[in-house]
């Protein structure tokens, strides 16, 4: 057993402890901005989650995305509703990828200790998952800059800051724009499970030039590591909820009875049941695999493109199976707002397009395996 293995199983106990199922904290939650806790968020930064992704000396933990992915999996088991994929790993990804104190120590400090939350802004309204598809225009102004133009489908809708992806000339650039900016306008869209995105429209942004974190093939690197880290979160959270979502279910076949037996011995269910299983370690063995190139010093940013589409094309695919059949084995109550299955059902519904759909990704797969003949 490595130091590695120690250090990801305390983080699974820790978050197993902290993330535990509660139904009526959710349904309390639902379509009431912003949609999840923010005392929560931060008692989450205590634990030290957010600074996984942030080296040493920048204030963080220095962990590599096989921690981030354990917490990621266990919140959800427990259908958590905080953003932590999209605010604790996408941002911090980002940051270090950047140089984390490049939005001031003040700033840096108050994400890392879960005061204020920050999320990236890069799709545009067609809801592309490539950052070279950004609708935001950056031209200089006044010696800084101006944003123009849209973003939508951005997964924290009342964040105190965003990172703006746009284009300024011919090349992407980042943008570290508060919440408060004048010229910036949120309209919250809400998600299926009760939780809420922004469509953020930027009405001539007037940003001083220390606003513009990275610009170029800096600026192009660091996004697509943190979106491709985010993808990899985003499965094992997938993984999490088909697991716990089939456990619900196996309990459910074992206690419910007809014709004076349980319904779990019924010859008919057994084999569907087994299926179900054997699925879910397609998804699990692929993300498995990407977290290993994702890990590998001297594998190429484009494989751990691949490997992260490969893991989110059947992560995706198996979610929505999974839990389609769960509902499906329960009977007439598994299809009730009621049971709690439904809160499982309504976050897979929320969070598998999330960063591209199994469709999307399976597409992105072969045209860069095409591309490169990397193999994932």
């Amino acid at each position: 057993m490595t130091d590695g293995d120690d250090t990801l199983r305390m983080l699974a106990d820790a978050a197993r402890g902290f993330g535990d199922f509660d139904a009526k904290r959710l349904r309390a939650m639902r379509e009431e901005p912003p949609g999840y806790d923010r005392t929560r968020w931060r008692a989450m930064a205590e634990q030290g989650w957010l600074s996984i992704l942030i080296d040493e000396a920048d204030g963080g933990l220095g962990l590599g995305i096989d921690a981030a992915t354990t917490i990621a999996e266990e919140l959800g088991r427990a259908s958590t509703v905080e953003p932590f994929v999209a605010a604790g790993v996408m941002v911090p990804a980002l940051l270090s990828g950047l140089g984390a104190r490049r939005i001031g120590d003040d700033n840096l400090a108050a994400l890392l200790a879960g005061e204020a939350i920050a999320a990236i802004a890069w799709q545009s309204t067609t809801g592309s998952i490539e950052p070279t598809d950004t609708a935001v225009m950056a031209k200089g102004a006044n010696g800084g800059y101006l944003l123009t133009g849209e973003s939508r489908f951005v997964p924290v809708a009342d964040a105190d800051a965003y990172f703006v992806v746009g284009k300024s000339g011919d090349d992407l650039a980042i943008f570290y724009v508060p919440a408060d900016t004048e010229g910036l306008v949120r309209q919250p869209e809400p998600t299926a499970d009760g939780g809420y995105l922004a469509w953020l429209s930027f009405n001539g942004v007037h940003l001083p030039p220390s606003a513009c974190l990275a610009d170029g093939r800096n600026a192009a690197d660091a996004l697509t590591r943190a979106l491709d880290l985010g993808v990899l979160a985003n499965c094992a959270e997938l993984l999490g909820i088909m697991d716990r979502a089939l456990e619900m279910t196996l309990e459910y076949l074992k206690v419910r009875r007809q014709f004076g037996q349980a319904i779990g011995s019924f010859q008919v269910l057994q084999p569907r049941a087994v299926d179900l299983w054997m699925k879910k370690q397609v998804p699990r063995h692929a993300l498995d695999a990407a977290i290993r190139t994702a890990t590998s010093p001297d594998v190429p940013a484009r494989a751990r493109t691949i490997a992260a589409s490969s893991a989110k094309a059947r992560a995706a695919e198996v979610a929505h199976l999974m839990i389609n059949e769960c509902i499906q084995l329960h009977g007439a109550i598994g299809y009730t707002d009621e049971h709690d299955l439904s809160l499982y059902a309504n976050r897979v519904l929320a969070i598998a397009p999330f960063l591209g759909n199994a469709a999307e990704h399976l597409r992105r797969y072969g045209n860069l395996k095409d591309q490169s003949g990397v193999s994932a």
